[in-house]
């Protein structure tokens, strides 16, 4: 597993990091609607872009979660599915 930060966020990067967050809303985030996951997932791309540090975990070269900061506030923390309950979130 590697945990960096990125400073290039390229339209593959995001559309990877988009993957992962729709796969850990669905898996997580039960109370809401498929369509509510549908509108949120159209301004992801935007908070990703605009979040201030974007720290992503990769294991072999796919991203597993990330993570956004921003001054002293956590903004986002997604993990893929398969990657919950490993201590990658901590």
């Amino acid at each position: 597993m590697e945990i960096r930060e990125v400073e290039e966020r390229s339209p593959l990067l995001i559309g990877r990091l988009l993957a992962v967050w729709e796969s850990s809303v669905k898996a997580t985030h039960l109370f809401l609607s498929s369509e509510e996951i549908l509108k949120i997932k159209q301004v992801v791309p935007q908070a990703l872009y605009g979040v201030g540090h974007l720290v992503v975990a990769e294991e072999e070269g796919r991203p597993a979660g990330l993570m956004g900061v921003t001054g002293q506030q956590l903004e986002l923390l997604f993990l893929a599915p398969e990657q919950r309950g490993k201590g990658l979130g901590r």
